[in-house]
């Protein structure tokens, strides 16, 4: 038997148990039963994402179970960057045995929409990698700004917008109280890139209440 010719055997054979509709059905009435639960899918909506049929996959001979066939669907977004303008995000597999019967399946978000939006690891990285480590310690006078910048990563990644929002205030308002020669050149300038970031981000996508949209804004932390 041929490579090709083996190739068409196993497409026919999933094609006769009709694997590729049954998971994107599958997969739209997982869309539809969570559809009120705002964080199902990573905080993007079901409209931005893009389902594509990623293939099929025979897993034979394991060492542990039965041969089965394991049916992909691609979770995607649309992005510039990426080849053909799609980034994925997650996936959707159905596992079959060989003659087609379920056994399992899986729904998987990559991709925090918020995180994947902002890069929030690289700018925080960037800033820690300034950090003089006697910051860190309690009686420097450093001490409580370096808390707050912790905390708002913290906060932003646990999607407590509102929480992160409040301690960015704390923080410009530290920074108001002790003077900016106290702390090293290199590393203000990048906690200052920080809080903009987060700042802007939180008030532009309207993750913050009214009031505190308008506290960030006045203080000219985004802008």
């Amino acid at each position: 038997m041929t490579d090709q010719e083996l190739e068409l055997l196993l497409k026919e054979r999933v094609k006769s148990f009709d694997l590729k509709k049954t998971a994107f059905d599958t997969l739209d009435k997982i869309f539809a039963d969570n559809s009120d639960n705002a964080d199902f899918l990573g905080g993007f909506k079901q409209e931005e994402i893009i389902s594509k049929f990623d293939g099929f996959i025979y897993h034979i001979d394991r060492r542990n179970g039965a041969s089965i066939i394991r049916t992909k669907i691609g979770l995607y977004v649309e992005n510039q960057d990426w080849t053909e303008n799609l980034e994925g995000i997650g996936y959707y597999e159905l596992e079959t045995d060989l003659k087609g019967e379920i056994l399992d399946d899986w729904f998987v978000i990559e991709k925090e929409k918020y995180l994947k939006d902002i890069g929030i690891i690289s700018p925080f990285q960037s800033m820690n990698e300034q950090l003089p480590i006697e910051y860190l310690k309690r009686n420097h006078i450093q001490y409580e700004f370096v808390s707050y910048l912790s905390m708002i990563g913290t906060l932003f990644i646990s999607k407590h917008f509102e929480s992160a929002g409040r301690f960015i205030l704390r923080a410009y308002k530290n920074l108001e109280i002790v003077d900016n020669t106290k702390f090293d050149e290199d590393y203000l300038r990048q906690a200052k890139k920080f809080l903009k970031t987060i700042s802007c981000y939180l008030t532009t996508n309207n993750l913050v209440t009214d009031n505190l949209k308008q506290e960030l804004t006045e203080n000219k932390n985004c802008g």
